[in-house]
């Protein structure tokens, strides 16, 4: 039952991430993204390491388009 449950949550955790960004903020989805992967890890269906992967994983989304947001120095 686990092992379902964990599977259905990884495959919503990745369509968040793969989301367009006109589909969604992009801060929004790191937020949702990251409550997502605190939601798995609370209900024993990842590790801490597994969480510290996924949350690592949103920063970088987040940190690459606020980049890109930017503009020019």
């Amino acid at each position: 039952m686990k092992e379902a449950q964990r599977k259905l949550a990884i495959t919503a955790w990745k369509q968040l991430f793969t989301l367009s960004a006109n589909r969604i903020d992009d801060e929004d989805r790191y937020y949702r993204l990251l409550r997502s992967a605190d939601d798995m890890e609370r209900e024993g269906l990842m590790t801490n390491t597994e969480w510290l992967k996924l949350a690592q994983q949103a920063g970088t989304l987040f940190s690459s388009t606020a980049e890109c947001m930017a503009g020019p120095k």
